[in-house]
Parts: C-alpha cells; structure tokens; sequence
C-alpha cells in the first residue's frame, strides 16, 4: 500500500519530536503478529483445565514448533535419556510452563529472523547471543532461588525477550537505530539514553507497547518496560518487582562476562543491591556464571538460535506462508465486516464494537471509525481524526472506498473546533473551524461540499469523519439522522475512553523516566555537594595554616644558621624542607577549591593531545612502551587550552605509570560525535587496572591506591575539575590487570551539522 507525505508550516523543535515519537510508535502496528498457533497454545497451557492432548493437538499442527519441541527435550540440563520422537512425551518431560516458555521464545525470534536485515553496526547475531545469554542467566538464578513465585521457564522467556525493542527499532528505523549504536559504541555509554537523544524514545517503550499489541503476560510486558532500573525507583504499581530485578541482575551478569552485544556499558547498579532485592544467596551468582556458557550453548541449540541450516530456512519460508494466509484472511474477514456493516447501522456499530479490545490504543479506534465510516456514510474517501484535549495537532487518517488506509499523518489545529450546538443534527457542513484541516486533505475528497460529523466529550470536540460530496448531503442523510446519532455516540465513546487510556499510560511511562531522571540528579548533586564541601575545608585549613608554617619556617632558617652541631643542624633544614612541602600542598588545595575561572578559546584537538604527551612524558619516564596516537577527522574544541591540556597530562600521565615499561602499550585516540556535537577523547593502555572500589573513587579529592607519600590524590579529581570547567565531562572503564580506558568529552566549536527538518505531515506506512 502506498502512502503519502505532506509538508506544510513547520513547527517547534518539541512539537516535531513529539509527531515523530508518535509516527514511530503507530509503526509498531505494521510489525508482524504473533503466529495464531502460538497463540492459542500459549491460551490452552495458562488454563489449568487443559489437558496435554490439547497442547499436543496444537503443536503437532506446526511442523516447525512439533520439531523445536522435541528438539528442546534432549536438553542436557533435563537428563532425558534416549531418543524422544513422541510429542506427547515430551510435553510431559517438559511441562506446561516449559511448553508455554518455548513457544513463545520460538515464535519470537521467527517472527523477527528474517525482518528488518540491514548492514548496519547493529549485529543481530551477537544481539540474540546476549539475550540467550540473559536467558539462560535468569533460568539459572531461578532455579537456584527455589522459589515458587519464580518460574524458571517464564525468567527464560523475560530475559530472552528483555530487549525486544532493540530489534523492533532496528526493523522499523534501521538508519536511525545504525546511527544510535555508532554513537553508544563511541560515548561508551547507556544505549538507551543514545535513543531517547536521536530517535525521541528508548527500547523500553517500544519493547513494552510491542508486548502490550502482542498481549503477552504482563510480567514479560514489565520486565521489556523496567529492566536495568534500580530496585527502589520502579513504580508502586508493578505487579512483577522481583522477576524485573531478577532479568536486571542477568542482564548485568552477561554484561559483565562480555557475551553478544547490547549496546549498554554502565552498570550503575551493584550485585549486592540486587541481590538483596530478589532475596537470591550472593553464592547462586557465582555458579550461574560458572554453569552459564554450557546452559547458554544447550539451549541455544536447541533453539535453533543463530544457525542457518536448510532446515531453518525451510522453517522460515513456511512461516512467511502462514502469514500470508493470516492477512489474507484477515482481508476476507474484513470484507465481510463491512458487508454486514451495510445492512443497518447497529450491525455497523456492533462490528464497530467487535474490532477494539479493552486497551485499544486512539489509533486504532481511529482505524475502525474511518472503516465503519466509509460504509455508512456511502462514500468513496472519508477523514477521521483525533483531537486529544491539550494537543495542538490531530492525528489524522484517510480511507479509500475498501475501507484501507492510505494516509496517515499529524497535522497543526490552528483553531480548535467546537462541539455542536444541542438539537443539531450530525452532519454538518464544514466551515472555518476546519480550514486548518481541509487545507491539507481537501483535493482528496469528493464533490465541491465538505460536510463533518464532529465527535465530542464533556463538551469538547475530541476528534471527527469529514467527507465531500455536492450540495444536498445533508437532506440526503437526513432519514438516518437517529442512527448517525446513535453511532457517533459509540464512536466517541470508544476514542475518549481510548484517549484518556492513552494519557494514562504516558504518564505513567513519563513517571518512570522521571525516576531515572531523578535518580541521576540525586547522584550528581551529592557530587557536586562533596566537591564544594572538599573545596571550603582546604579554603579553611589553608587559610588557618599559613601563617604558622610562615613562622614555622622562619624560625627554622634561624634556627638553622645559629647552630653548630651537624645533626642538630640538618634537623632543621628538615623541618625547613618539609615546611615547604606542607605550603605546596596548601597551594595544590587552594588551586583546588578556588581553580581559575577558564578563558574558553578555539583551539586543535591535535595540539592539545600533542602538548600533554610531551608534558608526560617529563613526568614520566616512557621508556620502551609503545604510544600510539591517532586523530580522526574532529574539529576544533572550544575548552581552556591550558586547563584541558593539564587534564590530558594528568591521565597520560597515570596511563604510563600504570603500564609496564618494557611491553606496555597505551593508545590515545580523537573521535567526532556530530549528534552532540563533542569530541571524544579516549586514552586506553593494558596496564594493572583498578578494582571497582578503587575505580568507584577514582574522582573523590585525596583518595589515592598508591602507598602513602606516593600521591596526594589530587590529580584525577582537579583534572575532572579542569574539564567540567570547560563543558566537558570524563569517564573511566577499568579492569583489573586488563588496562584501564579514559574518554574525555568536549565541546566542539562548530555546531553540529543541521539535519533536515520533519515535515509537518508524515505519512506512516
């Protein structure tokens, strides 16, 4: 089906971030379904009446699931010895749950194995590695639980399809999602925040709405939505908190073991704080990583997972054949909807009715009024469109004479229209109030009238169906005025009951986000609390010790030309000596909590990793260790010169001293991110690393993992200093005896290239 893009005034930066999180969401109605067999075995087996030659009936129907599941029963982790070729038997040696589990997790990963294949950096092979991994982590933290409120089979299926939306992007915005994993790969960062920064949302969402059309369980619904959030931030009113800390914490282990790809290099969050959140023994995590690679293998054979054998392809293409055939009988029932529409109006209503489920989304109710409309109005293109109170734009949907979309679009409401006057019937003809609208879809209406039945609630025009047609509509409707009543009512009540359902659970998602929002901010103001608090005590003791370390070392030089003795002599050069070591000190803290305010200046990332190389080298000797340095194509940074390059100094500095001096190897490396406009810096070297306490206070004042007398601990922290100063920010990725790995971000002084702007109106297919 074609569709058809619009262009007209454009909008606020906001307001098109908005239309475009709302174009991708409806997006997600054009993704494949889950197959009807899979659907109804997952119905049978949550029903404790079903009987196994139920389930047996229903699988043995798909040759693909009849084959996966006797494959899955010869799973090592079951101890089934021998062949099993009877379905019945393996149903039996699995279990309901088990069967349930494996259908859904196979039907899954057919319905998303041969969409959306792109050459992008996105690899979904390494991607279905990290979410069997995930799931075969979760199942063993299940099982090692002994809980009975946790399912093994179900933490399988929640950690397999956790991050669903990934891939869901990646079909539906395979250029888009190619430029956010670029981007998360170079920032090293969260992928989720990278989303939310180029696309207008994260996988979460898109995951949970996915589920949501799928009807899947809610806690795999929850586990899409909340996963990787801290245990305390998640909403009251989620059902499922110990399964979602449980998928959090796998998801964290296989993270950490460097298994397939995810995209998320953070781990705000610790094992500890997990753990005690899900009540699991620290002692399971470590044998779940032991058993993990060998669960992980097992069932991924067992699945199928990753392989590409005749029979899978096989699989595929049988697939593909019971799709076809849904939406080919999807047509035909839809055809015979709308001839029984026909006969009268409260059959229409009925079907009407009949087409929406208790959580049916505005878009579509929207779909089946402009459906229903296009019949009883006995028209050959109709508009209907949803106004949601507070918006200034409607939601717009075209039909052609079949009933089939083929425009979808959002478009500006200048003037908001009002509701119809009591008494009046439905139909009205179209006047200024709809301009904004039939300015943009008017040469695609019939005839040289407009005429408009408006939908309303509590007074207020919620949406509308506008059609053309000649002069003398209204007369020619005017028999059926009490049926049109009659249905515009049911039609405004399904799309208000679906708008404030709408706004409900935005607001809801938006809580979430504000969660971890609020989360961050606590983090960075508790920082930003100490660093001041740092700053005001070495303002204090500097200024209370000066004066006694100027008396201190006057007497001593006095001291030290009156005496004759040798060695009462030398003792008084020391308390010399060491009197103005103590003032140096003082100084570097005085430096630290009153630094410079920086002089931001155009400069070259080039001359500033050349300037600090050569400073640290005077510091430390590079001996025979390998430095290798390499510029990509950046601009120009906007950055105090001279602090910035301290900061590059500082960390040089600490790689070489970290590093061998006859095998080590540090690399330093400059990147552009034109999305935010920053320069990435990374200093790597396979030095001695840091443990995570000491990576954790790698940037507090005075900390330092050298012997005493060896470091102050002071150079990270001013050299973090010197680089918020200048809008930058650092980061540090550290493992012990495996090197350690510093990005420095700055600004550019350029801004970023302009993107082309988003229409105003944009057809989704």
């Amino acid at each position: 089906m074609s569709s058809t893009v619009s262009s007209t005034v454009s909008s606020p930066p906001d307001h098109l971030q908005a239309k475009r999180v709302e174009l991708i969401l409806q997006q997600l109605e054009q993704l494949p379904t889950l197959p009807t067999v899979a659907l109804r075995v997952l119905e049978v087996a949550a029903d404790s009446e079903s009987t196994i030659n139920q389930i047996v009936s229903l699988i043995s129907s798909d040759i693909s699931l009849t084959t996966r599941i006797l494959q899955l029963v010869h799973r090592a982790d079951l101890g089934v010895a021998g062949e099993v070729n009877d379905l019945n038997r393996a149903v039996v040696l699995l279990g309901f749950d088990a069967v349930r589990s494996a259908v859904l997790a196979i039907t899954v990963f057919q319905t998303f194995s041969g969409t959306g294949a792109n050459e992008s950096s996105f690899s979904r092979e390494d991607f279905w590695k990290h979410c069997v991994a995930v799931a075969c982590c979760a199942e063993l933290l299940a099982e090692a639980l002994h809980d009975a409120q946790i399912n093994p089979s179900e933490a399988f299926v929640c950690g397999l399809l956790h991050d669903l939306g990934k891939v869901a992007l990646d079909t539906m915005l395979p250029k888009s999602f190619a430029r956010v994993v670029e981007a998360a790969d170079l920032l090293r960062g969260n992928i989720a925040d990278v989303e939310r920064s180029i696309i207008g949302l994260d996988h979460m969402v898109v995951g949970k709405r996915l589920a949501e059309r799928w009807n899947l369980p809610r806690a795999i619904r929850e586990c899409l939505w909340l996963h990787n959030q801290l245990p305390q931030a998640q909403p009251a009113t989620v059902g499922h908190s110990r399964m979602i800390n449980l998928i959090t914490l796998a998801d964290l282990l296989v993270r950490e073991q460097h298994l397939g790809y995810s995209g998320n290099y953070t781990f705000p969050i610790s094992r500890q704080n997990l753990c005690e959140a899900i009540g699991l023994p620290t002692a399971a995590v470590d044998g779940a990583i032991t058993s993990l690679v060998e669960r992980m293998e097992a069932r991924a054979q067992a699945l199928q997972l990753g392989q590409s054998s005749s029979q899978e392809l096989y699989q595929q293409a049988l697939a593909r054949a019971n799709q076809e055939l849904g939406r080919v009988s999807g047509q035909l029932a839809a055809k015979n909807r709308r001839l029984a529409i026909r006969a009268k109006f409260f059959d229409a209503l009925s079907s009407f009715q009949s087409e929406l489920r208790p959580d049916s989304p505005p878009q579509v109710v929207l779909a089946a009024i402009g459906q229903t409309a296009v019949d009883v109005l006995g028209v050959n293109c109709v508009g209907a469109f949803s106004l949601m109170p507070g918006q200034n734009f409607a939601e717009l949907m075209l039909f052609d004479e079949s009933g089939q979309v083929f425009e979808t679009s959002l478009v500006d409401c200048e003037t908001r229209p009002l509701a119809r006057e009591s008494g009046d019937g439905p139909v009205m003809h179209a006047g200024d109030e709809l301009d904004w609208l039939l300015s943009a879809i008017s040469p695609r209406l019939e005839g040289d009238q407009r005429y408009w039945v408006c939908l309303e609630a509590d007074g207020l025009c919620i949406g509308g169906v506008v059609w053309g047609a000649v002069s003398g509509e209204a007369q020619r409707l005017g028999p059926q005025v009490q049926e049109l009543s009659a249905i515009s009512g049911g039609w405004s009540l399904a799309l208000r009951t679906a708008q404030i359902r709408e706004e409900a659970r935005r607001l809801a998602e938006q809580l979430a986000e504000t969660n971890r929002q609020l989360t961050n901010a606590q983090n960075e103001i508790v920082r930003q609390r100490m660093m001041t608090s740092v700053g005001e005590m070495a303002a204090g003791a500097a200024h209370e010790m000066n004066n006694p370390l100027a008396v201190i070392s006057g007497r001593s030089q006095l001291l030290a030309g009156q005496l004759a003795d040798p060695k009462h002599k030398a003792m008084a050069h020391l308390i010399n000596d060491q009197s103005h070591r103590l003032s140096q000190i003082i100084s570097e803290l005085m430096d630290f909590a009153k630094p410079v305010p920086p002089r931001p200046e155009e400069c070259d990332a080039a001359d500033l990793v050349a300037r600090a190389l050569h400073d640290a080298k005077q510091h430390a000797d590079p001996a025979d260790r390998t430095i290798e340095v390499t510029m990509g194509d950046v601009p120009p940074v906007r950055v105090d010169p001279l602090q910035v390059a301290a900061a590059l100094t500082e960390v040089i500095d600490n790689a070489l001293l970290a590093t061998d001096p006859a095998s080590g190897h540090v690399t330093i490396h400059a990147a552009f991110d034109p999305h935010s406009s920053r320069v990435a810096i990374t200093v790597t070297d396979n030095g001695c690393g840091m443990d995570p306490e000491t990576l954790k206070r790698a940037f507090d004042p005075f900390f330092s993992s050298k012997p005493a007398g060896r470091r102050r601990g002071m150079g990270l922290p001013k050299a973090l200093r010197w680089v918020e100063s200048s809008g930058g920010t650092m980061r540090m990725e550290s493992r012990e005896r495996e090197g350690t790995r510093t990005l420095i971000l700055l600004p550019a002084a350029t801004p970023p290239v302009d993107q082309a702007q988003p229409s105003r109106r944009k057809a989704a297919n």
